[in-house]
């Protein structure tokens, strides 16, 4: 629920409500820095020997001292780093503890065992010895590492930090004192930090591939994800095996779009290590997004086989369950997993997920705080669009606040807190962070990359600046009239559009005059200097309520094609025409709050002295024919190829009754009176409480008083439309 996405996104423009199932925090890429990362690196510092690739020559060459002298405490530790290096730990144990009894009052040996109890799992008996050695040299540096990787084991990062401080203090460059700090620091989120150490290890001669796995882990949750991405690869490129860095590789490749690489390098991880539960889980996170739920089951399965008692499985089940509207399966393997760990975060988010489904929100609400109270990051973003969907606006706005400033790399947090502003009419502060909708892959599963620059307002002399569509029909309606403000600037603006729409684009001045031109989505653009996404352009010109472009009609339908409409469509009576449109895209996640059935808008169409004209397309076409014989409603679009000819019948109307659909965008455009029909929280872009909009001046917003009650709104639309009969009449 991590997204309230608007046109075209996941979740948010069609309706908010349907977010909560759209984004949860589950794809299992951010895992702490693996305990292999401080071992064997811990090893090399303490004996300053090359303990990797030629293990059995330098045992060899121990055993031979040793056979000389079975108490040479040199050979001994050198035997027992051997052991550890290689796994042997209770040959480790025994070598370090002979070396010790033979020397007790000499630190390294204290170390060695301290190492060789550790990797044993002993960890209490590790401590003693390195207090041994620490009560010999309160600054020994090993002794100091090895308590750190004590504390981290135990998951005490703050501590942790003062050991590896402590090592540092004696050897500054001590590599795995290095990585220790890097990994303790990372372990208490500060991450900035972090990196300096992992760099001061990547300037190292041959550094460890677990080094730059480190640095992406950092660089990732920094949101510097390219550099991230580099660094998984250096890993993997170093270390072909890594299938940790695999894993995270193809988590990183999966949130900036590249699917197809993302499957392979999480497949790569899944081979290398077949037990990895984590991997399987991501691989059916990924098939589940790609709409695939049987692939996302077969994962799943073999996650669940692996370790029937991980509850990520479970959650992941339920994640997919709710994804495919079996809210009885998700509820089942969320009880699953809340009966094995019942403040498991991310179970709790989805238990908010699921309740408010459920309609069952102030419920919801505490599971969400719970989450957020373990530190789930989507959680408060989560509570805070339900507190929207209850009206309780200030509440919500402050709750996107924090989830922002909790977690200023998530994109999802700045977007939905962008929508909440733009909401509340804050545009200043909210158009600016709108940009994040481009890191955010609910909304854009991989950004644009043009070559030309991106225009940011600066003066123009004559350069073709390509306005680019992003998201839905209706917002390429809505802000191609910023066409006109880049041509006021200088410059040939240059409409890139779907093909739906391109060629009622020809009405804009810009356009009809010469200075501008159009084109279409996916095809080789006219040469251009400069870029901008179309919904970037108010953020470029400061746009506030009061300065939205609006001179009149900023589009218009070609004669011919209005004589055109007017011979097919011809009006039959004397009352006014009326256009109608009732249903958005159905593969809109959230179409069922924002559209109708036909048969719903019955209390209207039964209203005497008017004509109706259907401008719906697609499907919903299908539901005219199920009317009541005494209502007759015109098919006027059906065959329709591009929405220059619905403008053209719609400027044949007097005026257009429509849900939240392109349709009324096109009417407003038109400077058509309109009435637009909203559910209890609407799109983002019609704000709250308002029943006009600046956007379009001849609308007018008529919004539902209750969740889902269309009755009371088509009841107050069919007044206002007599209303109008009744002045149409006097005119």
């Amino acid at each position: 629920m991590e997204s309230r996405g608007d046109r075209g996104g996941l979740c948010r423009g069609v309706s908010e409500s349907e977010s909560l199932a759209s984004r949860q925090s589950s794809w299992k890429a951010r895992k702490r820095p693996l305990p292999e990362q401080t071992g064997k690196g811990a090893a090399q510092g303490m004996s300053g020997l090359e303990l990797t690739g030629r293990l059995t020559e330098v045992a060899a060459d121990y055993q031979q001292i040793l056979k000389k002298n079975p108490k040479d405490v040199k050979a001994l530790l050198g035997m027992g780093l051997v052991a550890v290096a290689s796994g042997q730990t209770e040959a480790a144990i025994k070598m370090a503890g002979a070396a010790v009894r033979m020397a007790p009052r000499m630190g390294t040996a204290w170390v060695t065992l301290g190492q060789a109890l550790k990797a044993a799992g002993r960890l209490q008996e590790a401590e003693t010895a390195y207090r041994e050695a620490i009560s010999l040299d309160g600054m020994d540096p090993l002794a100091r590492q090895g308590l750190g990787e004590l504390r981290l084991a135990e998951e005490k990062g703050e501590q942790a930090v003062l050991e590896f401080d402590l090592a540092l203090r004696r050897m500054p460059m001590m590599p795995a004192a290095l990585m220790g700090m890097g990994n303790a620091l990372a372990m208490v989120g500060r991450n900035e930090e972090a990196y300096g150490y992992y760099e001061k290890l990547l300037g190292m001669p041959s550094p460890e591939p677990e080094a730059e796995f480190s640095a992406a882990f950092v660089l990732s949750r920094m949101g510097r994800t390219k550099e991230a991405i580099r660094y998984y690869r250096r890993a993997v490129r170093r270390k072909p095996d890594f299938a940790s860095a695999w894993m995270n590789l193809g988590c990183l490749l999966h949130d900036e779009g590249h699917d197809i690489y993302a499957e392979s390098a999480l497949q790569r991880a899944v081979e290398l290590r077949p037990d990895m539960v984590n991997g399987w889980l991501n691989l059916a996170l990924l098939e589940r997004g790609r709409k695939q739920p049987e692939k996302a089951e077969e994962y799943l399965r073999k996650a669940f086989a692996l370790n029937p008692e991980f509850v990520d499985t479970a959650v992941t089940w339920c994640q997919l369950r709710s994804t495919e509207n079996d809210q009885a399966g998700a509820w089942a393997w969320l009880r699953w997993a809340l009966l094995r760990e019942p403040e498991h975060a991310e179970a709790l988010n989805m238990q908010g997920i699921l309740l408010h489904k459920d309609l069952r929100t102030e419920e919801a609400i505490a599971c969400f705080a719970r989450a957020e109270a373990l530190g789930h990051r989507a959680a408060t973003s989560n509570r805070a669009n339900v507190l929207l969907d209850l009206g309780r606006m200030a509440e919500a706005l402050a709750a996107h606040k924090k989830a922002a400033a909790d977690a200023p790399d998530c994109a999802g947090a700045r977007y939905n807190l962008a929508l909440t502003r733009l909401r509340m009419g804050e545009w200043k502060e909210g158009w600016p962070e709108y940009e994040a909708r481009w890191r955010f892959r609910e909304v854009h599963s991989r950004q644009r990359v043009f070559r030309q620059p991106r225009w940011t307002g600066e003066p123009l002399h004559g350069e073709a600046v390509l306005l680019h569509a992003e998201q839905g029909l209706g917002d390429s309606i809505q802000f191609s009239r910023f066409a006109a403000l880049v041509a006021a600037r200088g410059g040939r603006p240059l409409v890139m559009v779907q093909q739906q729409v391109e060629r009622l684009m020809a009405g804009l001045d810009c356009v009809r005059n010469g200075t501008g031109a159009q084109a279409i989505t996916g095809r080789v653009a006219p040469k251009f200097d400069y870029e901008c996404p179309l919904m970037s352009l108010p953020a470029v010109f400061g746009t506030t309520m009061e300065t939205v472009p609006w001179s009149g009609a900023y589009l218009g339908a070609e004669p011919d094609l209005i004589r055109e409409k007017w011979r097919q469509v011809p009006r039959s009576g004397a009352g006014p025409r009326v256009g109608i449109a009732w249903a958005g895209n159905p593969r809109y996640k959230a179409d069922a709050h924002r559209s109708m059935k036909l048969e719903t808008m019955l209390p209207l169409l039964e209203t005497p002295g008017f004509e109706w004209i259907s401008l719906q397309k697609d499907g919903a076409l299908e539901q005219i024919a199920s009317l009541p014989e005494r209502v007759r409603v015109i098919d006027g679009s059906s065959r329709e190829e591009n929405l220059a000819e619905t403008a053209a019948l719609i400027e044949t109307l007097d005026m257009v009754v429509t849900t939240d659909t392109c349709i009324a965008h096109l009417a407003g455009a038109l400077a058509k009176p309109v009435w637009i029909l909203l559910p209890h929280l609407s799109d983002w872009r019609w704000m709250q409480e308002i029943e006009t909009t600046p956007w379009y001046p001849t609308a007018r917003l008529v919004r539902q008083r209750r969740a889902g009650d269309w009755a009371d709104v088509l009841g107050r639309v069919a007044e206002a439309i007599e209303a109008f009969r009744r002045e149409q009449e006097t005119v």
